[in-house]
């Protein structure tokens, strides 16, 4: 488009409005074209989000939103923006509602289409700058926003608009877009919103996650063109060939000693990738016994499986590694780094990309290094090949309203999906994530691939391809046994004195509570005054716990207590661990932390223990039918070979799933039938998911442990003499990842709370000791602390 002709109107300072309406259009078209769906139509697809891009910012041409815009007053500025006719969404929106709708008039599509297809397009125009609503509630419009409408169109300069209207259709939006054809679709709009809402309430009972899913890729689709165009621009293809054999030839470059365990991890290995590739088959399992491998294994077959799909449907199909915690994302990411170095390939974001809420904020490429505003909007976006995440991300992605966590929605679309530990879902999400999943699969044309030693019954078995004879490997299992001491419960002084610590093996205490742990602890440095003894907790900073558990892997320590942050996923190896109460599957991933590598025979010990009121410390973060049910369990037995595990497993998900009901699940897959996304009246909503429940409110502390500390709370409490607050923004994450390493998270009602600078409560250098322990972490009092 030649710059000479735009109209004048601007969307953004120094950018016209037609161009940021267009790149946005080349943008979302671009996304759009990178995946094959299965939703509807794939032109019928792409003239909608050509229309939607096309119109979703046509509200800026106002007067109104031109002079606030331009203007250099910053207090005209505020009270400009606060007007309602300085908003552009809802005029776009009905712009783009009546554009569509011609677009599909005369084509023959079925009548649930024709209906709701304008509506969608209302829906991700409207709400572009925000989070979703529940439907129902954004198909109503009071009179007023009528009369706000008439004043907002009045006040567009006629001759602009008429030249923007020529740009447009030079581009492709085939409507008639004047004042007077605009008018009348204001005009017409409660009409059709009425009509909309009866026929929503008729959908709502169809219990189908195709509109739900259709929604969240349009609106996707629309804001990460949005954000993308308006801070970068246009953005480049790069593809980085990932050679389906990269996994075997980085093991060829291992010297693996020759063990039983190393003979069964390649077995498996083996197993795994000489799977003949069915493209039809979307559920997928790996259930191996823990320690055999199961990462390399699911890399390996993700990348075959990568490869094949690039030749059925000539697409690049991504990877999302997803995993629960933390605390093993950066030990995974390594694994991958490792890999893609190995076969010479240049590990930048654009191929490996780490990303959580802590991540660093650096993204390139092979030819550019982006500045943070940008790499944020990269990373953010999923902008990569191979992406390593957590859970929460992972599923707050599926399951939201929020804008922020919905615009890296259609990146979900042909990709293959590694569920690491997916255990760790509560038990309660179990039918909402098998219905998302589905969806995901079969909508979306994408993989899901469980990982994990303890598969919860989340499908049923004819419903997942499992990629390995299980029960094969479980019964070849020796390595642990579990020994169940529930003769009574016991109190943490009694528990000291059970076992023979100093008979030359090592010794993992598990514990349900900070407050246990920690007093624990104590204990046992009373016990043994002249051994090391590593404490972990999450009241421990995060540059101090990546400390330890390096220092753990080295085998060198012989007695560790920590909380259950080590039990899924962490490569560490004990002769003895000892673990408080705890649900099934938590249980046998903390019996992976023992002699995890087949050098001897390994214990693991599960006790009740309970507080100087004799509580028992489990009952204060699990569910009291989950533990009576493995109470009971275990109590079966004097000792449990590791072969048994597998079968003891299955029976308590059985038991779990017929005694436990799931409310939490058909509230929120009621809310994704019914569209609702959030609600105003207390109503279920899909914004109410949380993968993880917090119990109690927390806060932020900073701790200024060391100089490093020091110098990031510096750099943080400068920030405020920036005035520009996404300027700020931007400064912040460029050390936004090292300055959380010194953050901790605790209750609020804790009576040892310090003061709050600045939006953290900050613990400085000079009162440390006040607040820290360099040992045990945070100095909690009269509070319940867990995790």
């Amino acid at each position: 488009m030649n710059t000479s002709c735009f109209s004048e109107l601007y969307s953004h300072p120094d950018k016209y409005l037609e161009e940021h309406l267009v790149g946005c259009a080349e943008l979302a078209e671009k996304f759009l074209g990178e995946a094959k769906v299965n939703l509807m139509d794939e032109e019928l697809l792409s003239s909608l989000i050509k229309i939607v891009a096309l119109c979703h910012d046509l509200g800026k041409s106002t007067s109104f939103f031109q002079e606030y815009l331009t203007s250099q007053d910053d207090n005209k500025k505020k009270e400009l923006k606060s007007k309602k006719e300085t908003h552009h969404s809802l005029i776009s929106a009905i712009i783009a509602y009546f554009a569509v709708k011609q677009e599909i008039s005369g084509l023959d599509i079925d009548n649930d289409t024709k209906i709701l297809l304008p509506f969608i397009s209302y829906i991700a125009v409207k709400k572009h700058h925000g989070n979703l609503n529940d439907v129902v509630t954004e198909a109503s419009l009071e009179d007023s926003d009528i009369e706000i409408m008439k004043s907002q169109l009045q006040s567009i300069d006629d001759i602009k608009f008429k030249i923007l209207s020529d740009n447009l259709r030079k581009v492709g939006l085939n409507i008639d877009l004047n004042k007077t054809t605009v008018a009348n679709n204001i005009e017409d709009i409660k009409n059709e919103m009425r009509s909309i809402r009866l026929y929503l309430r008729k959908i709502r009972q169809k219990e189908d996650l195709t509109y739900y899913i259709l929604i969240n890729y349009v609106f996707s689709l629309l804001i990460d063109a949005d954000k993308s165009e308006v801070v970068i621009g246009k953005i480049s293809s790069s593809y980085t060939e990932l050679m389906d054999d990269a996994v075997d030839k980085y093991k060829s470059k291992i010297r693996y000693k020759d063990s039983k365990i190393n003979v069964l991890r390649e077995n498996a290995y083996r197993e795994v990738n000489e799977n003949e590739i069915n493209v039809d088959e979307r559920i997928l399992s790996i259930n191996l016994p823990t320690g055999l491998g199961k990462t390399l294994a699911s890399i390996s077959f993700a990348l075959k499986l990568k490869k094949k799909l690039h030749d059925v449907y000539n697409k690049k199909f991504r990877i999302i590694y997803s995993l629960p915690y933390l605390s093993i994302i950066e030990q995974n990411y390594q694994e991958f780094e490792k890999i893609l170095k190995t076969n010479n390939i240049n590990v930048n974001t654009s191929v490996l990309l780490k990303h959580h809420h802590l991540s660093e904020v650096k993204y390139s490429d092979d030819e550019t290094e982006f500045d943070t505003e940008k790499s944020k909007i990269m990373i953010e976006g999923w902008n990569s090949e191979i992406i390593v995440t957590t859970f929460i991300q992972l599923f707050h992605t599926f399951l939201s309203n929020r804008n922020s966590a919905l615009r890296k929605f259609h990146r979900i679309a042909n990709s293959i999906i590694i569920l690491d530990e997916v255990q760790s879902i509560p038990f309660y999400y179990w039918k909402l994530v098998k219905e998302v999943l589905k969806a995901v699969a079969y909508k979306l044309n994408s993989y899901i691939i469980f990982v994990t030693a303890t598969q919860p019954m989340i499908f049923d078995d004819n419903e997942v391809r499992q990629l390995t004879d299980k029960t094969r490997y479980f019964n070849q299992m020796n390595r642990v046994v579990i020994k169940p001491v529930f003769q009574k419960d016991m109190h943490l002084d009694e528990l000291i004195d059970v076992f023979d610590l100093k008979d030359g093996r090592s010794y993992l205490f598990i514990l349900n509570t900070i407050s246990s742990a920690r007093q624990f602890y104590q204990l046992l440095k009373e016990k043994l005054p002249d051994e090391e003894i590593i404490y972990m907790s999450t009241h421990v900073i995060p540059h101090e716990r990546l400390e330890r558990i390096n220092l753990l892997k080295t085998k060198s320590i012989k007695y560790a207590v920590t909380t259950q942050l080590v039990e899924a996923g962490v490569d560490i190896d004990f002769d003895v661990v000892v673990r408080d109460l705890a649900p099934m599957d938590s249980i046998n991933q903390s019996a992976g932390r023992c002699n995890r590598n087949w050098e001897k025979k390994g214990e693991v010990y599960v006790v009740s223990l309970i507080d100087e009121k004799n509580r028992k410390y489990a009952l204060r973060i699990y569910n009291k039918v989950m533990l009576n049910i493995t109470e009971r369990i275990l109590s079966e037995y004097e000792i449990i070979s590791e072969k048994d595990f597998l079968d003891i497993i299955d029976r308590y998900y059985r038991e779990i799933s017929q005694n436990l009901s799931s409310k939490e699940t058909i509230d929120i897959l009621d809310a994704v039938f019914k569209l609702r996304y959030d609600s105003d009246d207390g109503m279920p909503s899909i914004s109410k998911f949380k993968l993880i429940d917090d119990e109690y409110y927390k806060v932020d502390v900073f701790i200024e442990y060391n100089e490093e500390a020091i110098d990031l709370w510096q750099r943080y409490i400068d920030l405020k003499k920036i005035k520009n607050l996404f300027k700020r923004r931007s400064i912040f994450d460029e050390f936004k990842a090292d300055f959380y390493k010194y953050v901790i998270s605790i209750p609020e009602k804790t009576e040892n709370m310090p003061a709050e600078v600045e939006g953290f409560k900050y613990v400085n250098a000079a009162s440390l000791k006040d607040y820290y322990d360099s040992e045990t972490g945070f100095k909690t009092s009269d509070v319940l602390s867990i995790w």
